[in-house]
């Protein structure tokens, strides 16, 4: 037994954790340290000792008071047989039960409601256990034979019952199983002595009675600190975890914070850029001397405009990453807006030699959205879309209602595809699939994490399926909770149109 608290509390079991747990600041009274002695069953860490003393006192002591009054009824029972083994004192029997030992007890179960009383008085808790102990020992000295010598299997029964019931120390119960088994001893030998052959009998037994019962005690408490120390270092590891999360939060918070300053502060300037090289590169205001400065404002332009995209992509998902992306809704007509969006892209496959196909398969109701993320939806993945798939390949891009009459988008491509352990990673924000050092498609990785944030803000969905070398098919279902009458205003105008 000992051998195997040691190896518990050697560092590799749950007994002894202080390794993981240096920092103090993270928790109060200490790092921890769980070692058990395993003949005191006692922690050698002082604070900790006196958090298991109390938690254990605080969530037994209901069940101690029970058992004291149950152990003093018990006791009152055996009365019955006073007549019939011990009649020549029963008159004293009875008033060591009824005048003595039973008060006592009930006494001692009443003390426990002091204010005052707490786990540091067990050892007016142990007494409960030497009382019937030492009255039924009293009992063996008065009475005269043969109830002297049949008195000894009381003591098996108080000994065991206080033992394996009362979740009282285990060094207290030991002291007192022992010293009731030493008391029974003087009596027997110096002052009732039994025959030899009686007497080796009732030792032989009352001595098994006090081994099992010490050990049963011995496991209880054992078990009862292995159930702490599995309960404290849960309850650490749960105070460390918060702490952790209430940093990582508040880092999240800062790098929000400045991203969405960073973007905002870089916008202003970039559209000044992006609207002054447009103009240089049409000559809106006379010919440029040299034709190339028109080339290089046309590339001014157009790298300006990738940028602006980029860091409104960011300003987005910081916005969504910290619950302040809003919806604008309002009635939209998916088809027009998807045919609006497709518009600046059949130039741009075009230029990459990829064909571009828009299908729409059904009668496709109008929905509240919000048109600039609906539209932002369609982009971001039509763009994904075009710029992994090779030249000679097909895009299809199709809109329709599913099974359950939720309305979904779906972009369909022959592209490089994606592997399945890859599929979960492309949904993090700033996740790159191919190595940085080797990569040959330009993006942030924002684009499919921002889609996600912005079907999730509208309750729906979006679902990837890829093969390698085959190419991928990414769905965005909006739920029908969400279909409209067209506005008749709109209606009219793109009629017109």
């Amino acid at each position: 037994m000992a051998d195997s608290i040691n190896r518990v509390s050697s560092g590799r079991g749950p007994a002894k954790v202080a390794d993981s747990w240096t920092d103090s600041a993270d928790y109060p009274g200490g790092a921890g340290d769980f070692t058990i002695n395993p003949f005191t069953l006692r922690f050698r860490q002082a604070e900790l000792e006196d958090s298991y003393g109390r938690r254990n006192f605080d969530r037994q002591i209901g069940l101690t008071r029970f058992s004291i009054v149950m152990g003093a009824m018990i006791f009152a029972v055996y009365s019955l047989l006073d007549p019939y083994i011990i009649p020549d004192v029963l008159y004293k029997a009875w008033f060591i039960r009824f005048g003595v030992a039973c008060p006592l007890l009930l006494g001692l179960a009443a003390l426990t409601y002091a204010p005052w009383f707490n786990y540091r008085h067990q050892a007016f808790l142990s007494l409960s256990m030497a009382i019937p102990g030492l009255s039924v020992v009293a009992m063996i000295a008065l009475a005269s034979a043969p109830g002297s010598q049949l008195y000894y299997g009381g003591l098996i029964i108080i000994i065991g019952y206080s033992n394996c019931l009362w979740r009282l120390s285990y060094l207290y119960s030991t002291a007192i199983s022992l010293g009731t088994f030493a008391c029974y001893e003087l009596v027997v030998f110096f002052v009732n002595p039994m025959p030899s052959t009686i007497l080796i009998n009732n030792n032989a037994f009352l001595a098994f009675a006090v081994g099992v019962s010490v050990f049963v005690n011995y496991i209880q408490e054992y078990q009862l600190r292995r159930s702490f120390v599995d309960n404290e270092y849960l309850r650490r590891e749960r105070i460390r975890s918060e702490r952790l999360l209430s940093r990582s939060e508040a880092a999240n918070r800062a790098k929000n914070d400045f991203l969405a300053i960073m973007s905002h502060e870089l916008r202003t300037p970039l559209n000044a850029i992006i609207g002054f090289s447009e103009i240089i590169a049409n000559q809106m205001f006379g010919p440029v001397g040299q034709p190339k400065y028109a080339d290089y404002a046309g590339d001014i332009r157009a790298s300006g405009t990738h940028l602006l995209s980029i860091i409104n992509d960011i300003l987005d998902i910081s916005k969504a990453e910290a619950g302040k992306l809003m919806l604008e809704e309002e009635p939209i007509d998916p088809v027009e807006s998807l045919n609006r969006a497709m518009r600046m892209f059949r130039q741009r496959a075009s230029e990459l030699g990829v064909e571009l196909s828009f299908r729409v398969r059904d009668d496709i109701p109008w929905i509240i959205a919000d048109p600039r993320l609906f539209n932002q939806v369609a982009i971001n993945l039509t763009s994904n879309a075009l710029k992994f798939t090779p030249e000679g390949g097909h895009v299809w891009i199709e809109i329709g209602l599913d099974g359950q009459g939720n309305l979904t988008l779906s972009i369909r491509d022959t592209g490089i595809g994606i592997k399945k352990a890859d599929i979960l990673r492309i949904f993090e924000p700033f996740v790159q699939v191919e190595n940085a050092m080797s990569r040959t498609h330009q993006g942030t990785g924002l684009g499919l994490p921002l889609v996600r944030k912005i079907m999730s803000l509208h309750g729906g969905t979006v679902e990837l399926d890829s093969t390698v070398g085959e190419g991928t098919t990414i769905t965005a279902t909006f739920p029908k909770s969400r279909f409209v009458a067209p506005d008749p205003v709109d209606e009219l105008r793109w009629n017109v149109r």
